[in-house]
């Protein structure tokens, strides 16, 4: 199904929310709502009890606004039911001023405090975290002249900036995924997207120093950027992004990066891995891999563009964005959960505005939360919402 104009211009300016800009077409898809539910097992007891449904949900959570029309989340990590961080920037929409963290404990969100060295504009675009005491959060900063990526470590008592290698002075990280303490990967671009000069990127902290990785020689010439990354283990990463306007898979296997070839088309952007054997990538498909090959699962169909997902376990997998909806295209929270068989589109309470979800995360125990943001008449602000899950007997 064609879109509209209204539907093209409305997925355009998600799109430039998030800083992929450079990547996304505006063919956007998603997959087909599904009616149905799962059903737990009965109490045992003299005489049956009747079966309770899950109705796996969402709802949205109040967030802080540091900037009245102005604040907007791209990232979302997890620690623990009552331990949780998102990021994004606070100030004009289309370039904010700030940066901005939050934390969530379990009953409401507040704000940290975060640096910003940029005299312009500054905002995180991803964040991960190990523990209450080490999280990593990245995106850019400006000075008026082109971007330069940045990199905010929190310690357990205060964000701040760490230093990258002198070669990547201009650009963009997008994505970030901590192992260990000594063990943290971000990806990203290095230089001047409206040139459509940016080459891909990755970095490693080995606990001392950032260093540059060599994904050119996976990844391919010409105009190329990762926008997202995800870990299993030291000797199993997967990144993906593109390669002009092609997407591009790449996987790590603990010595160098290689080129994972997919035949689903589309643009990706986010990326989630359970194990070797078992990842996910979203965008304009959703895809899976199965240790051998990469496969695209569910029905197609237009309107929607994921760009997040996490998983609770293999058969609870949740993937977030944004949908046009009616003639007007306004754009409306997009939520689908996996539940080992197929993906069914879980719809929320009504939101007034537009509405876009960027990024989600997930623990073991069931916890779920996503962001994002929301374009009200008093202007844009942060958006998150919780999720209630349906956990395997």
């Amino acid at each position: 199904m064609a879109l509209n104009e209204k539907q093209q211009r409305a997925l355009t300016n998600a799109a430039v929310a998030v800083g992929l800009t450079a990547v996304i077409g505006l063919i956007v898809v998603a997959i087909l709502p599904v009616e149905g539910h799962v059903v737990t097992e009965p109490t045992p007891s003299s005489s049956p009890s009747p079966i309770v449904a899950c109705a796996p949900s969402w709802t949205p959570v109040g967030s802080p606004d540091p900037e009245d029309g102005g604040s907007l989340l791209l990232g979302v990590v997890a620690v623990a039911p009552d331990d949780a961080w998102a990021v994004g920037g606070a100030g004009d929409p289309q370039a904010p001023t700030s940066t901005l963290a939050i934390r969530w404990n379990g009953a409401e969100w507040d704000v940290v405090p975060t640096p910003n060295t940029g005299s312009v504009a500054n905002s995180f675009e991803a964040v991960d975290a190990l523990s209450p005491d080490a999280a990593w959060a990245v995106g850019r900063a400006s000075n008026g002249v082109g971007d330069v990526p940045i990199v905010a470590q929190w310690n357990g008592a205060a964000w701040a900036n760490m230093t990258l290698p002198t070669e990547v002075s201009e650009g963009a990280l997008t994505g970030v995924a901590a192992i260990s303490t000594d063990d943290v990967w971000v990806v990203g671009y290095a230089g001047d997207t409206e040139l459509g000069e940016e080459r891909a990127i990755a970095l490693h902290w080995n606990g001392i120093v950032w260093k540059a990785a060599p994904v050119q020689p996976a990844i391919g010439g010409g105009r190329t950027g990762l926008v997202a990354i995800a870990s299993t283990a030291s000797n199993d990463l997967w990144a993906v992004g593109y390669q002009h306007n092609r997407p591009v898979i790449l996987r790590y296997d603990g010595h160098v990066w290689a080129r994972i070839p997919s035949d689903v088309p589309g643009a990706v952007t986010g990326v989630t891995a359970l194990a070797p054997d078992d990842a996910w990538v979203v965008g304009e498909r959703v895809q899976h891999w199965d240790g051998k090959t990469w496969s695209e699962l569910g029905t197609v169909r237009a309107s929607g563009m994921l760009r997040g997902i996490a998983a609770v376990s293999p058969n609870d997998v949740w993937a977030v964005g944004s949908r046009a909806a009616g003639e007007d295209a306004v754009l409306k929270p997009f939520v689908q959960r996996w539940d080992g068989e197929r993906w069914r589109r879980l719809n929320g309470d009504g939101i007034a505005g537009a509405v876009s979800l960027a990024g989600v995360s997930a623990l073991p125990d069931g916890t779920l939360l996503a962001v994002g943001y929301r374009d009200g008449k008093s202007g844009r602000s942060t958006f998150t919402v919780r999720g209630t899950t349906c956990l395997d007997a």
